[in-house]
């Protein structure tokens, strides 16, 4: 629910040159050779079939080919830019109603369940995100497992849908780790949100902001039932989150959490929370920021909310109640 800055993703990408450029080679040649012989598996009994191209679909993969690395590569404007260009031979709306066998083929060549099975759960580590994009409430992570190899916690969205743009289907900037429940719910709707993005306003801050009703804070502080307390979910844009992604259904199941924020805002005081400051000066003097940390029990700071769960509820509910600033 706040913008990734897209420099991580283009240091990946840099620093990573030789094995992306060679994902990318074998993906266009594979597409190129699809161009010139268009044909499909047919099956153990019949190996391969035709599969006839429109001129449209013939464009289509020429665009494709004339810039797929730099289309593999695009950044979010880029893409928007790229997409305008295909959309004049193949929408996408059209290529998932009157193109699937060519859709589908496509996708194939280009590899991408091949790259979600192996390549990806590396390359996600790498990024340092570790929560869904989208609800924030669950982990995306890639784990190792007994046998030494990586799989990925997660599932991998496009921005973008496959089902409508093949031609990104592996485009960095046009995948996101998120949990099962978000990526089913978003199917292949589109979402308005930048999720890449360098613009520092969008990574300074989010739209969208979780809060306690004021009056069942009044109501719990006085009776103590936190079945009693209110969660909100502000999108001041009108985003469409949480009508796509049921944001305040899901954090409604967290009232024990945010019963805990409540009581701590009751019981450290301004007094108490110097106290700790002064004391870790003293004590680990490079710590100084996790003071805020130990306190709320997550991350506090808005960059860090992709580190791990809950981390902007949590960041929003204790600025609400003054226990962070």
């Amino acid at each position: 629910m706040i913008s990734i800055n897209q420099n991580i993703i283009s240091t990946i990408l840099e620093s990573n040159a030789t094995e992306i450029d060679q994902l990318i080679s074998t993906a266009k040649e594979n597409v190129i050779n699809f161009r010139a012989v268009p044909d499909k598996s047919g099956g153990r009994n019949n190996p391969r079939i035709q599969l006839p191209l429109s001129q449209e679909e013939i464009n289509y993969l020429d665009i494709l080919i004339d810039d797929f690395e730099a289309i593999v590569k695009a950044k979010p404007l880029d893409i928007d830019t790229y997409k305008e260009l295909f959309d004049e031979e193949i929408t996408g709306v059209e290529m998932s109603k009157y193109h699937k066998p060519f859709k589908n083929e496509l996708l194939n060549r280009m590899g991408y369940s091949k790259l979600r099975n192996d390549y990806y759960a590396g390359y996600f580590e790498s990024t340092g995100l570790k929560t869904c994009v989208y609800c924030n409430s669950q982990l995306a992570v890639t784990v190792r497992s007994f046998k030494g190899g990586k799989s990925a916690k997660f599932q991998v969205d496009h921005f973008l849908p496959k089902s409508e743009y093949p031609c990104f289907s592996i485009s960095f900037f046009n995948l996101i780790p998120v949990c099962a429940s978000c990526n089913g719910k978003k199917s292949a709707n589109a979402v308005n949100f930048d999720i890449y993005s360098d613009d520092p306003t969008d990574l300074k801050g989010s739209l969208f902001k979780f809060r306690l009703d004021k009056k069942s804070i009044v109501s719990y502080r006085v009776n103590g039932v936190k079945e009693k307390l209110i969660v909100k979910f502000d999108d001041p844009f009108n985003k469409g989150f949480n009508e796509n992604f049921d944001i305040e259904g899901i954090y409604s199941t967290q009232k024990d959490l945010a019963e805990e924020l409540v009581l701590k805002s009751m019981i450290y005081n301004k007094s108490y929370l110097k106290s700790l400051s002064e004391s870790f000066k003293i004590l680990y003097p490079n710590k100084i920021p996790m003071v805020e940390r130990l306190l709320v029990g997550n991350y506090t700071s808005v960059k860090d909310i992709h580190k791990r769960p809950m981390s902007k509820f949590t960041q929003d509910i204790a600025r609400q109640l003054k226990i962070i600033k």
